[in-house]
């Protein structure tokens, strides 16, 4: 390998600034040799074992030299400097006798103990077995992905970020070092790292809510007495709050398995359909008696080649402009637009996926009897998606207690309950979530609520997330329905966080805050995918207030 590791015994003799930049080397060259090796762990050789295991073991010794340095460090800060105290026995000397008072001399002051050491934290990379972030520190019971920082951003390198707040440090510092140049500067600032197993049941990409300070700081029940009371005027000026707030989440993303996808793309057949095999029933023989004695001939199913779809990889790309000035004097800012410009492109990814699953499907409308004369939420999606499944189950021979995924828009729940809440003598009128849940699981449904279809952002003026505020909820819905594993979402297997600064931008002393790329596909692995559309009215009409027309097609 092209990093020489330097004698154990040699590492006293190092500046700390040489120690951290050997730490940072052994980094960058175990993260190399190990995603070499990762590639294909068959064909690892026993000598680059070794040099990954020396690596470790060097990046180890280097954190304990820095540690033992620090705690030299602490200890002679909390010595006294010369003069500062004297000895006891020194006290009541002749000064004192003579009766003269003698100023006490100041305690020595004690040096903090809390500088920062750089320190090469353990690159082994862990396994990930957690659904979520939440806040802005990333907890390693709850993440699902990691962010490694890269070289030269004032972490050690393939060390683990713990933050979002740490991202926008490591830009800042990466940042610092631009001056002006003649042509363009390029580095990574991060990797995000997902993990696959064969699938992955999770939700796409990785961010996170609200600041809990933030919650806390907006919840009025954390006041004292519950609520804000005004008080007497202050001479002084007000104060500012620099936090941010910013609202954006990842909630109601799409949740379907995950492979990795590393080629660029996946090449794959789209499954088996029941009526592909049984066909008109060639093949499949019964006979009778007679016909046997006669010799009837038999005939056989001779079984195809399947035809193979190559899905390639689409790019989601994500790029912020900034200014380095604006990153030192207010990086809080920055942080918190970083968080909300990484959750939206989530949402931008997740109403792509959404409505490449919508072209694959197959349409069904559900506009005529007795779902047109019908017209009400509960009873029109409850049948429809009833109908759906049977429907599915039928056509695929599928096992009768097997779920099949239901796709509904999340506003469909506010136009359910509406519409249960004007029904005449209804015992429960706030139908829970966990109602609907349950009617949803007694028809073998699979339900997700989703947000990023059907709605403003994803194209469809006047739905919920207008700018303007909607007055009514829309009156006709569509959901999706195909059993689990049809659609798979191949991705690459790392993000890159990168700063770029070029000539162009040096008199602006702008800087390319965050280019981010990360692939993604939607694949459809099984043959059936049906969109149904279905009208819906909240009326809270029941089949005994109205007559409802079945009519043959």
């Amino acid at each position: 390998m092209e990093f020489q590791i330097p004698e154990a015994s040699s590492l006293p003799r190092f500046t700390v600034a040489a120690l951290r930049d050997l730490g940072l080397e052994a980094a960058a060259a175990y993260e190399t040799l190990f995603a070499a090796v990762n590639a294909d762990r068959g064909a690892a050789t026993d000598d680059q074992l070794d040099e990954l295991e020396d690596l470790v073991t060097f990046m180890g010794q280097v954190d304990e030299e820095m540690t033992a340095r620090t705690k030299k460090n602490a200890r002679f800060a909390n010595l006294p400097t010369p003069g500062a105290a004297k000895p006891a026995a020194d006290k009541g000397g002749e000064d004192a006798e003579d009766g003269e008072d003698e100023e006490e001399e100041p305690a020595a002051v004690t040096a903090s103990t809390d500088v920062a050491v750089p320190t090469i934290s353990e690159i082994k990379p862990g396994t990930l077995t957690v659904e979520a972030i939440e806040g802005d520190i990333i907890d390693p019971e709850k993440a699902k992905f990691r962010i490694i920082a890269a070289p030269d951003t004032g972490f050690a390198a393939g060390s683990e970020l713990q933050s979002w707040t740490q991202v926008a440090e490591a830009f800042q510092n990466r940042a610092a070092s631009y001056r002006g140049a003649n042509s363009v500067q390029q580095h990574g600032i991060a990797l995000i790292e997902r993990q696959f197993g064969e699938f992955d049941m999770g939700a796409v990409g990785s961010d996170e809510a609200l600041y809990e300070r933030y919650e806390k700081v907006r919840d009025e029940r954390n006041t004292e007495g519950g609520s804000l009371t005004a008080g007497v005027g202050w001479c002084a000026p007000s104060e500012t709050i620099y936090t941010t707030c910013s609202q954006v989440t990842i909630d109601g993303i799409l949740s379907a398995p995950e492979v990795g996808a590393r080629r660029g793309g996946i090449r794959h057949n789209t499954g088996i359909q029941f009526d592909s095999v049984f066909g008109t029933g060639t093949g499949f023989n019964i006979l009778t008696e007679a016909q046997v004695i006669s010799d009837t001939v038999k005939t056989c199913v001779a079984i195809p080649c399947p035809s193979f779809v190559d899905d390639r990889l689409k790019v989601a790309v994500l790029c912020l402009t900034g200014d380095i000035l604006q990153n030192r004097g207010y990086p809080e800012f920055v942080s918190t637009f970083m968080q909300a410009a990484i959750a939206t492109q989530a949402h931008n990814v997740n109403r792509q996926i959404i409505a490449d699953i919508v072209a694959g499907s197959t349409a069904v409308s559900l506009a005529g009897e007795p779902f047109l004369s019908d017209g009400s939420v509960v009873s029109n999606i409850m049948s429809g998606v009833d109908l759906a499944i049977m429907d599915i189950q039928y056509r695929l021979r599928l096992r009768r207690d097997q779920n099949v995924e239901i796709v509904l828009p999340y506003w469909l729940k506010a136009q359910m309950r509406a519409d249960w809440i004007r029904r005449n003598a209804v015992s429960d009128p706030d139908l829970a979530d966990s109602a609907i849940s349950a009617m949803f699981t007694s028809r073998n449904a699979s339900v997700q609520w989703v947000y990023d279809w059907q709605d403003a952002f994803s194209g469809v003026a006047g739905n919920p997330g207008d700018d303007t505020p909607i007055t009514a909820l829309p009156t006709s819905v569509q959901f999706l329905a195909y059993p689990s594993g049809t659609w798979v979402v191949a991705r690459q297997d790392v993000i890159r966080l990168e700063s770029i600064y070029d000539s162009t931008n040096i008199t602006t002393n702008k800087v390319t805050q965050l280019f981010l790329e990360d692939g993604f596909r939607a694949m459809q692995f099984c043959p059936l995918s049906r969109i149904y559309t279905v009208p819906i009215c909240p009326t809270g009409a029941t089949g005994i207030q109205r007559e409802i027309d079945c009519v043959t097609p």
